[in-house]
């Protein structure tokens, strides 16, 4: 790797991190949300017992890694920077000098937020490892690491994780040695997760809440019509050129894999990721040639400029907010009332037993400011509770004894559009405990 190749991926490390940290902040709920997951893995939590997630281990256990170090959330958006370097330079080995357009576009701004693209968690390692796979089948690498990544992907997320092995499977299907390495190797990250839940004792809270309560997860119908309809032209249009191409090139198989990252929820965050895999997946068959010197000039100035655009386009709405420090929120944009609310809660909270209902986000930042370990269900949202969910959420609530419950009074005064949010569990509460104390939209019930 020359000197130019060294100091692009410093420049791009740079710019992930300052992003992550400073520009997208409309968009730290999902960063908060698994950042939450490998917290909680940190201070002890056992997952799918104490943590309430609805995918496999590996993202939230990876992610932990450098946690276990400092708990801070810039520890996590750095390993999230070293991921996107590291990713960019996959795309320039796939793609050489069209890498540009897709690195340039993550910073995109309007049409399509591809930033989305961005943030840590189990949906970005999917797209991580779909693009791992690209390049190691690419360069003919050896058919034991792409069996390991794609039984990875299993690991990650469910419910494409099995269909791209499947795929990685089938395309080797005509070399007996190439299947059995991809298969044994593939069975490998699947043996280790099995065995990790097996030491947990969480063996069927895992099945139950990856699997049973899948049920209500896709009973949801936040669906967004316009992103809807584009999904399915894009659909058609990807099977045509699949039906066409006479390669049966495995990069298309993996591109309709990935169509289930929008299912069952048609929005913008989830479709973000898949039209983005599709533009990857289009310049890596596509025969165009980039050879202009410029180019990475160019794409330098085009992202600085995105990222004013950002800055300007959000100023209005977080022209209010200051920056705040707390416990591994080093750097937090709150408006003034927020950061009233969120001390005060701290400072009451303090010693007692609690649990908060509201969105996660706001229930990690809350824990994990004050350093504590995150109680049974972080996420108030359908599906991730299981079979009979809102019966279970029900009876942890009622289960709790000595327990103050801090309620986000907008989950059910202001009739917020949250489709997901399970509404039963504020209900009960408002209607079955006594509200002692109210601090900024926080009703606090005992």
């Amino acid at each position: 790797m020359n000197k130019k190749s060294i100091l692009r991926y410093i420049l791009l490390f740079f710019y992930f991190f300052i992003c992550l940290n400073f520009v997208y902040i409309a968009f730290r709920m999902d960063s908060y949300n698994n950042y939450g997951f490998s917290y909680g893995i940190v201070t002890g939590g056992v997952p799918y017992k104490e943590l309430n997630m609805i995918v496999p281990l590996f993202g939230p256990l990876f992610y932990s890694t450098l946690l276990f170090i400092h708990k801070s959330i810039l520890v996590y958006y750095f390993e999230q920077s070293i991921l996107l370097t590291i990713l960019s330079y996959l795309l320039f080995k796939i793609l050489d000098k069209k890498a540009w357009i897709t690195i340039t576009i993550l910073f995109l701004p309007i049409i399509i937020p591809f930033a989305y693209c961005l943030f840590p968690g189990y949906n970005f390692l999917i797209l991580f490892e779909l693009i791992l796979l690209l390049y190691l089948i690419d360069r003919k690498k050896s058919d034991k690491l792409i069996g390991l990544v794609a039984g990875i992907s299993i690991i990650t997320k469910q419910n494409i994780g099995i269909f791209i092995f499947i795929v990685t499977l089938l395309f080797s299907i005509k070399n007996k040695k190439k299947l059995f390495n991809r298969l044994l190797y593939g069975m490998i990250p699947i043996g280790i997760l099995f065995i990790i839940l097996l030491l947990y004792g969480n063996l069927y809270e895992f099945i139950d809440l990856c699997f049973l309560g899948m049920g209500d997860f896709i009973g949801n119908s936040n669906i967004n019509i316009t992103c809807f309809i584009i999904t399915i032209i894009l659909m058609i249009i990807i099977s045509i050129k699949f039906i066409k191409d006479k390669n049966k090139n495995i990069s298309y198989y993996y591109l309709l894999i990935y169509l289930l990252v929008v299912i069952p929820l048609f929005d913008l965050y989830h479709f973000s990721l898949f039209a983005y895999f599709y533009v990857v997946v289009f310049l890596y068959n596509s025969k165009i040639k980039i050879n202009k010197k410029i180019l990475p000039y160019i794409s330098f100035a085009l992202i600085n400029i995105f990222i004013c655009l950002w800055v300007v386009l959000s100023w209005n709405r977080f022209k209010d907010y200051k920056i705040y420090s707390y416990k591994n929120f080093e750097m937090v944009l709150l408006t003034k009332e927020e950061n009233k609310t969120f001390t005060s809660i701290n400072k009451y909270s303090k010693g007692k037993r609690f649990k908060i209902i509201g969105t996660p986000s706001d229930i990690v930042f809350v824990f994990a400011s004050n350093n504590k370990k995150l109680d049974s269900y972080t996420v108030y949202y359908n599906g991730n509770f299981g079979k009979d969910g809102v019966n279970k959420a029900l009876k942890n609530i009622i289960n709790s004894k000595d327990t103050y419950f801090i309620v986000d009074s907008t989950k059910y005064k202001n009739n917020k559009e949250d489709i997901q949010f399970l509404k039963e569990v504020p209900e009960y509460i408002t209607k079955n405990y006594k509200c002692i104390k109210k601090i900024g939209d926080y009703e606090i019930y005992y």
